[in-house]
């Protein structure tokens, strides 16, 4: 990357911090999120054995899915990456 311009580096390194930022920001548990965990807990606890069993398989199908989405925003994310750097390191005679 040192072969590029200063001001194209510090135009790559500004946006990739912003998006890092936004990504935390959304990332980041807000106290609500903390209060309905943990009253979803008591909730749970609270529950008969096979309650609490469907409660644990719902759990896990609702993480599983949410794995599945935050793969496919990091997989968009990658692809972003790609389609901004792909053009600046291509040849100008192949552009």
């Amino acid at each position: 990357m040192s072969d590029w311009p200063d001001w194209l580096q510090e135009a790559l390194r500004k946006r990739f911090y912003e998006l890092e930022l936004a990504s935390e920001q959304q990332a980041s548990c807000s106290p609500d999120d903390e209060l309905l965990f943990t009253q979803f807990e008591q909730f749970k606890n609270r529950q008969s054995d096979e309650i609490q069993h469907l409660l644990s398989e719902w759990e896990e199908v609702m993480g599983y899915q949410q794995s599945q989405h935050k793969q496919s925003i990091y997989i968009e994310g990658v692809k972003y990456g790609i389609r901004l750097i792909l053009p600046v390191m291509q040849p100008a005679n192949v552009r």
